[in-house]
């Protein structure tokens, strides 16, 4: 497990302003776990990304952990032209790259650089939050009732998943943490 201190910085270069920079942004989506790691790549090729992360608290065996982990994992954000997107795909660290379109480019700034400003005054209080909505199909990642299978009832602070049998009409509700699900 990596020290705190041997994360990658969370923008290159560190004076970046994502609203300022030249050249298009696109973003890598990034094999498992590689975010970092393709960050680091990018630092020694010179080219300009993003990659907000927040530090959380783990515990394993007793013992506490402390890292940092990527606010969106499996995606990094990135500037710059044909040359770059050539160095991110020739890391081997990706799965494909999602272009965003020249009409796209203001507003996806202007989103980056409000990421970047709650990174750096709200780090304690900032979490993903999943576009988890009533009525979407959607499958549990992990625990007890991984490959689960429901319906979401309720969508605000306490996520209710309805886990029924369809042809009966019924079903049950379970209250259980959006980063658990994933939209089928």
């Amino acid at each position: 497990m990596l020290q705190l201190s041997s994360n990658p910085p969370m923008k290159f270069p560190a004076e970046t302003v994502p609203a300022d920079v030249v050249g298009e942004w696109m973003v890598a989506y990034c094999k498992p776990r590689q975010e970092k790691a393709l960050a680091w790549d990018l630092v020694r090729k010179q080219v300009t990304y993003f990659l907000p992360m927040v530090l959380r608290e783990t515990s394993s065996g007793g013992r506490r952990r402390r890292n940092m982990y990527p606010l969106f994992p499996s995606y990094l954000f990135f500037a710059g032209g044909e040359a770059e997107r050539l160095a991110v795909l020739k890391t081997d660290r990706t799965v494909k790259l999602i272009e965003i379109g020249e009409a796209e480019q203001p507003r996806f700034r202007r989103e980056m650089t409000a990421l970047e400003t709650a990174v750096e005054h709200f780090p304690k209080s900032l979490e993903l939050y999943p576009r988890l909505v009533p009525g979407a199909l959607v499958r549990i990642t992990a625990g007890p009732m991984k490959n689960i299978e429901g319906v979401v009832l309720q969508a605000d602070n306490k996520r209710k998943i309805w886990l029924g049998v369809s042809v009966l009409g019924v079903g049950a509700t379970v209250e259980i943490h959006a980063d658990l699900v994933v939209v089928e």
